[in-house]
């Protein structure tokens, strides 16, 4: 009897006015679990108020309980791992930050990941604006994510996470519906892999548009195609019927011709074949002189020497180019290359002289910099073309140029036509 009157006058003096100060929590409870079958569990601990959400008849996994004194705590932490109709029970000490998320979510969210959605952050809010908005809050290494775009402004989302799910209960309780500068904040619960999958997709976004590829414009295409293809497919009868019809015809045609036409002898069919293949011939090789690049076309047009220079930058003019060149060797024209997704120079250029000697002078600033870019220089002109290494210099190409050319081995008329000149 001694040591109970002990016990109790120690817990009447660990009793604190201040609520919520010797909160638990119990994890695991069954649906039907009730108020006498949680007092029943937790005995020989005194509980001063019980907290279990009813929702239409049924209560969540988890319920706190307030209790009288810190000794009541440390019994009921250990009754962890014991059992309630049949329900695996786990016991913690819970705080009041907890205890009010559970209260205004009436215990509905369940929340196990200390990370937290951010919504309304300004334009140009940056990771310092963050920490200070979170303060007296520990935030994880490397824990703050932004969403921007390729401005690098922000887009008014963002992701933080916590050291542990006590700092993420104080961020949620303390600092939600509250204002970063001028813009109102509010704080959702979420979880590790919400933040990965929003960091990916910004990601893919971003390299869509540094590359120039529009969704809009895509889905406009699948759109017509697919309307393309209704209408094709419901004229395809009718075009099948004219089709048969039309061959039907010709093929009528064609008979009537093979009874009343005179028989051509075999010479003339090889004559007028010979001469259809010559034809062939002749519009494949317009067709490939046609398939040239303007460059080259213009080039062997208006001007023999064409110099090719490539990684400028994308804000590159017409006057930097003359620029990075002296007096000495500027070229008579200047076309810069245009990508046209983004809608900019890509960094290349075909520079135009007149007289090998600038071509010379021009390769020698070959692999320096422009600002800060790494600029290419190769002569490109369509009359030495055909050779492997464009960055010979002029002087030894004019030489190559003079000299006759080899024989082909691959030419079985040349040893026939040399010995017929001798």
């Amino acid at each position: 009897m001694s040591q109970e009157r002990d016990e109790s006058v120690d817990r009447s003096k660990s009793r604190s006015p201040s609520r919520h100060e010797f909160l638990v929590k119990l994890h695991g409870l069954s649906h039907s679990s009730n108020r006498d079958d949680i007092k029943k569990f937790l005995y020989p601990c005194r509980i001063d108020t019980l907290h279990l959400f009813d929702n239409n008849g049924t209560s969540p996994s988890d319920c706190f309980v307030d209790l009288e004194s810190e000794i009541d705590v440390k019994d009921a932490l250990k009754k962890t791992g014991q059992y309630l109709d049949r329900k695996y029970i786990e016991v913690f000490r819970a705080t009041i930050y907890e205890f009010n998320f559970h209260v205004k979510h009436k215990g509905l969210v369940s929340w196990r990941e200390p990370v937290i959605r951010v919504s309304g952050l300004p334009f140009g809010c940056t990771m310092a604006d963050v920490q200070n908005f979170f303060e007296n809050t520990e935030i994880a290494k490397n824990g703050i994510y932004i969403t921007r775009d390729m401005a690098d402004k922000a887009l008014g989302d963002g992701f933080v996470a916590f050291v542990t799910m006590d700092n993420a209960y104080k961020a949620m309780d303390m600092h939600n519906h509250k204002y970063i500068q001028h813009r109102y904040i509010e704080l959702f619960p979420s979880t590790y892999d919400e933040a990965k999958r929003r960091i990916m997709s910004d990601a893919r976004s971003n390299a869509r548009q540094f590359v120039g590829d529009d969704e809009e414009e895509e889905n406009k295409k699948i759109i017509n195609n697919n309307n393309n293809n209704t209408k094709r497919n419901g004229r395809s009868r009718s075009r099948s019927r004219q089709r048969s019809r039309s061959r039907s015809q010709d093929y009528r045609q064609r008979e009537i011709k093979r009874h009343h036409s005179p028989v051509v002898p075999s010479p003339v069919r090889s004559h007028v074949s010979s001469k259809s293949g010559n034809q062939r011939s002749l519009n494949s090789s317009r067709h490939r002189s046609r398939s040239r690049s303007v460059a080259r076309r213009s080039s062997s047009r208006n001007v023999d020497h064409l110099v090719k220079i490539r990684g400028m930058p994308y804000t590159i003019v017409e006057d930097d180019i003359r620029k990075f060149f002296p007096e000495t060797c500027q070229p008579s024209r200047i076309e810069i290359l245009q990508d046209r997704r983004m809608k900019r120079p890509n960094g290349n250029a075909y520079l135009y002289y007149n007289t090998l000697d600038e071509v010379n002078e021009a390769l020698q600033y070959d692999r320096k910099y422009m600002g800060s870019r790494y600029v290419e220089i190769y002569f490109d002109s369509p009359r030495y073309s055909s050779l492997s290494n464009r960055r010979k210099k002029p002087d030894s190409i004019s030489r190559r140029s003079s000299c006759s050319p080899p024989k082909s081995k691959h030419n079985r008329y040349s040893r026939s036509r040399s010995d017929s000149m001798n």
